[in-house]
């Protein structure tokens, strides 16, 4: 049963105070990771969670016997075993779409929670959601681990705040606007609302990499998510591993970054026309790139600075200011 409290004409929609999470793990081939993350659901503080792993295209043994070894038949967890790979966003699908949770969080085999991480985040966004209505996910921050893998052996080599790009994190409103020019936070940090996510269609499964980002972009621009200054998630990354060890990607995060941005840029231009807020909103981007500006991949080295001053941000301050009488209408 659904731990939401249903809007109406006299009440507005709010979340009960213990909404049910659903949790969503992808893997294939690299169980010495897949044990950290179980491991990392295992033992949080925070107890209404249902846990879905997806196998994509992986030996289901074990999967199978590590699952049985770490939570001893606890009824909340299934496995879903797909017989070849579907990829990334089919495989986050298949497992949010098994799931009739309030909220749902993707938990990648090879990231890591806080164990306060769904006390906290849940806590949050109920209290935040009752006061400003229109937020419907809460993000917490993220911490940077560089780590190298040999045989069964982690090895973490260095802790540090990520930010991404030039965009450092701050308590409040994720920022619509930055957020089409940078992926400001990875899946591991994103507690969402599953019925809004359902509703925008899920994950785009054509999308080989960013498939988080455009997802963020999509569920931001009807919804408002809330910014918990808490390092509570755990973004790990292995530079020198290849194969099924490595971090998904590479050259192709240049290539989607460009088609995605793209793509949101044709749907301004088709919706509003080449003076429309986004438009504007593009066209002083491309400007910031040409003046100096440019945005490091995840993890990358940190911008160089510029001195540019864009004379296009009254257009973008009247379009947060349309975006946030509608919330109020």
């Amino acid at each position: 049963m659904s731990n939401i409290a249903s809007g109406s004409q006299d009440r507005p929609f709010a979340y009960l105070p213990t909404p049910s999470v659903g949790i969503v793990t992808r893997t294939k081939d690299r169980a010495v990771l897949l044990r950290r993350a179980l491991e990392s659901v295992k033992f949080q503080t925070y107890q209404n969670w249902k846990l879905v792993i997806v196998n994509d295209g992986g030996e289901p043994g074990p999967v199978d016997d590590l699952v049985a070894h770490v939570f001893q038949g606890d009824e909340r967890v299934s496995i879903i075993h797909n017989p070849k790979s579907t990829g990334m966003e089919a495989a986050s699908n298949a497992g949010l779409k098994s799931l009739s949770t309030d909220l749902a969080i993707i938990h990648d085999d090879d990231d890591s929670w806080a164990p306060e991480m769904l006390s906290v985040a849940t806590q949050i966004l109920v209290a935040q959601q009752s006061q400003f209505p229109q937020i419907r996910g809460v993000v917490t921050l993220i911490n940077h681990v560089k780590e190298t893998v040999t045989g069964n052996h982690v090895q973490v080599n260095s802790i540090k705040p990520w930010a991404a790009g030039a965009a450092h994190l701050e308590e409040g409103f994720i920022d619509l606007a930055t957020l089409y020019n940078h992926n400001l936070f990875a899946p591991i940090a994103f507690l969402f609302d599953l019925n809004i996510c359902k509703s925008l269609g899920l994950y785009d499964e054509a999308l080989q990499v960013l498939g988080d980002w455009d997802f963020h972009q999509r569920y931001c621009s009807k919804y408002d998510i809330w910014i918990h200054p808490e390092y509570l998630a755990f973004y790990h990354h292995r530079a020198a591993s290849t194969g099924a060890l490595s971090n998904s990607g590479g050259n192709r995060h240049i290539y989607y970054r460009q088609l995605l941005k793209n793509k949101w840029l044709r749907e301004s231009l088709a919706d509003q026309g080449p003076s429309g807020a986004a438009a504007v909103l593009f066209r002083e981007m491309a400007e910031k790139d040409i003046a100096g500006y440019h945005a490091p991949s995840f993890g990358g080295p940190p911008p160089r600075k510029s001195k540019y001053k864009s004379p296009l941000r009254a257009a973008l301050s009247d379009w947060n200011r349309k975006r946030k009488a509608k919330r109020k209408a």
